[in-house]
């Protein structure tokens, strides 16, 4: 008798919750509120994730990353090719849709401890790659390296180090390269209450000349953290400034001397936000990574804009995820091309703890939205991806050292495009006896090797807890059904579906073995 009364209270349950079943079907890249008009959605598709040809455990491969037209440039800043922990550079270049490695970039004189690749920056056939535990001025001194390319061949131009250097100045922590003009960071943890410096180097036709040191204008500011420049503006982070509340630096170079124009703050900065730890320049454009700032949610993150007109800066919009959540760090890194900014989370865990993530936003007028969000298609806890970002042109790359696909932390980068993918392909999420995800090819040729995720979560106590992957071939015209299997529990869960690079979110309710997924 008990076993009919619960049999006839499941299948009530069941009948109540019939409304709810119904599937999901929503535009391909999650676009969050605030979101675009439909009209102006624009997807982001991952097209291939790199990895070193060479690569070995603890590399971290992806720890540093810069784009330029059709060509990466990725730090490997643990490779051990000279010595524990000397480092690496990769060139990837672009043919077609194809990335390809063309070179593997190492110092002449590399050695142990360098730490070659903690910073990159690439601009046309120039490369700047900061190796900021070279000892050449004293223990971690710190030095930055010049490489160009002739062709496909790349060679070191020179070896960069600071005029008056010293032991634990960390000279190239962080590197921008604009044309023939190069800013290198040195927060100076053996500076005098780390007041921290950035050095101006520029190309005179034959060698690289250091022409200025701008240095940090107080105490325990951490100046040069973080840098970025574009022509004859430069952008430099001090992160600690003001109980790490943080600033950022605008200097201008209205003749041959830098000279500063303005201190930048956040409008509600407070302590421990960290407001200038990454910063990234684009003209009259100014975008601010705060990882640590927390509102309402703890260390959640966000960025700020700041634009410029005539020689005043103002704050335009401060940048925070539609989905933020604690200790996600939005803002650790972020890169700037025109009206549109790519902000690092590498806390977020939506596929394990730090398995990260990266927000696309766009600016319409003044008005900025948030247009997408990327994650890796078989995203893993620790990945840390979103934790080095580059734009350039509509494709991103970002960084994820924290992948294991080549052995523990060897590292990868991922490159997504703006309105790339496999044209044609729609999905569906279902439920039944497990979630599903329907995979239509509306397109007139098949699509092949196209790789799927599922990820579930959720029910009582968080007992369910499911990613399921792989990849499927779908003919011209027709339709695959990919599943994670049979679910057991009760109660509320969240799905998170991943096809080709594209991701939809839904919600749903676990009755037993059955999987509703709410319209």
């Amino acid at each position: 008798m008990k076993k009919k009364i619960i049999g006839l209270f499941v299948c009530m349950l069941m009948i109540a919750a019939v409304p709810a079943v119904e599937s999901l079907k929503n535009s391909l890249i999650i676009t969050t509120v605030p979101s675009a008009p439909q009209s102006m959605r624009v997807n982001w598709t991952e097209i291939q994730k790199l990895s070193a040809s060479d690569g070995a455990t603890y590399d971290n491969f992806g720890f540093a990353v810069s784009l330029s037209g059709d060509t990466a440039l990725i730090g490997a800043v643990h490779d051990d090719d000279q010595g524990t922990d000397s480092g690496s550079v990769y060139v990837f270049t672009r043919t077609g849709t194809t990335w390809t490695q063309q070179a593997k970039l190492l110092a002449l004189d590399g050695a142990a401890g360098d730490q070659f690749g903690q910073s990159v920056s690439l601009d046309g056939d120039t490369a700047i790659i900061g190796a900021p535990f070279d000892d050449d001025s004293g223990i971690s001194s710190g030095s930055a390296y010049m490489f160009t390319r002739t062709g496909t061949v790349w060679t070191q131009q020179a070896k960069l180090i600071a005029s008056n250097g010293g032991a634990l100045e960390s000279f190239g922590f962080a590197v921008s390269l604009s044309g023939d003009t190069a800013l290198i960071g040195a927060p100076g943890y053996g500076h005098e209450y780390y007041r921290g410096s950035a050095y101006v180097f520029t190309w005179d036709g034959t060698a690289w000349i250091q022409v200025q040191k701008l240095i940090g204008p107080g105490q325990y500011l951490d100046f040069g953290h973080s840098v970025s420049i574009d022509k004859h503006t430069a952008l430099i982070g001090a992160d600690w400034e003001n109980d790490d509340r943080g600033s950022a630096y605008v200097y201008i170079r209205p003749g041959v001397d830098w000279m500063l124009q303005q201190k930048l703050l956040a409008s509600d900065g407070e302590a421990s936000d960290h407001f200038g730890c990454a910063v990234s320049l684009s003209d009259d454009t100014a975008l601010i990574g705060a990882e640590y700032e927390d509102d309402g949610l703890f260390l959640s993150g966000s960025a700020y804009v700041f634009n410029r007109t005539g020689t005043t800066w103002t704050q335009q919009a401060k940048l925070t995820a539609t989905d933020a959540a604690a200790e996600d760090y939005l803002g650790c890194a972020v890169s700037l091309d025109g009206d549109t900014a790519l902000i690092g989370a590498f806390g977020d865990d939506d596929y394990g703890n730090w398995s990260g993530s990266t927000y696309v936003f766009t600016r319409t007028g003044t008005v900025w939205t948030q247009q997408a969000k990327l994650i890796a298609t078989n995203g893993e806890a620790y990945e840390a991806f979103g934790s080095a970002v580059s734009l350039s042109s509509g494709t991103a790359l970002i960084g994820a050292y924290g992948d294991n696909d080549l052995g523990l932390h060897s590292g990868s980068a991922y490159v997504f495009t703006k309105g790339g993918g496999t044209p044609g392909l729609t999905f569906i999420i279902k439920g039944g006896l497990g979630v599903k995800a329907e995979i239509k090819n509306n397109g007139t040729s098949a699509a092949n090797d196209i790789s799927w995720q599922i990820h579930v979560e959720g029910g009582i106590l968080g007992k369910i807890n499911t990613t399921v992957n792989g990849t499927v071939d779908i003919p011209a015209g027709e339709s695959v059904t990919v599943k994670t299997g049979m679910l057991l529990g009760f109660g509320t869960i969240s799905i998170i579906a991943n096809v080709a690079g594209e991701e939809q979110t839904a919600t749903g309710t676990q009755l037993i073995i059955f999987s509703m997924v709410k319209k």
